[in-house]
C-alpha cells in the first residue's frame, strides 16, 4: 500500500436490507482472503491489496435509517496499516434535501502482517 487513492467507478455498492450489510467490491478483482476488525471484513487480493469490504450492522455503526443508508452520495473509506490497522469510512447521504455526513473508525491488530502504508477507496 502506498497512500494511493483507489476510485472504484466499476465497482458494486450493495445493501442487504435484511442483514443490514453493505457490500463494495470492484466487479474486475478477486480476493483471496479476509480480514474481520470490529464486525467490518475486508478483503485482501493475492499481492495483500485491499480489494473490497463489507460492513456488518451497518445502519447501527452510522447511526442513520436503513433508507438513508441504501443510496450513498459518497462513501470514502481509509485503510492504513502498520502494527495496527485503522479504518477509517466517511458516508454521505441526502436527509431532506441536505447532505449529512457520518463517520465511523475502528482500530485492531495487523494480524495478517499487511504492508505499512495507505490507501483510500472513493465510491461516488
Amino acid at each position: 500500500m502506498s497512500g494511493d487513492v483507489v476510485h472504484y467507478e466499476h465497482s458494486h455498492f450493495d445493501y442487504d436490507w435484511l442483514n443490514d450489510s453493505i457490500y463494495i467490491y470492484p466487479r474486475d478483482r478477486k480476493y483471496k482472503s479476509s480480514l474481520m476488525l470490529d464486525d467490518i471484513i475486508l478483503d485482501v487480493d493475492e499481492n495483500n491489496k485491499f480489494v473490497g469490504i463489507e460492513i456488518l450492522d451497518a445502519s447501527k455503526k452510522f447511526n442513520i435509517s436503513k433508507c438513508e443508508i441504501c443510496e450513498p452520495v459518497e462513501l470514502n473509506v481509509n485503510f492504513e496499516t502498520g502494527e495496527e490497522e485503522t479504518l477509517t469510512f466517511k458516508l454521505t447521504f441526502v436527509k431532506r434535501n441536505n447532505p449529512v455526513i457520518r463517520t465511523v473508525s475502528v482500530t485492531g491488530s495487523n494480524e495478517m502482517n499487511l504492508s505499512p502504508g495507505s490507501i483510500t477507496l472513493a465510491l461516488a
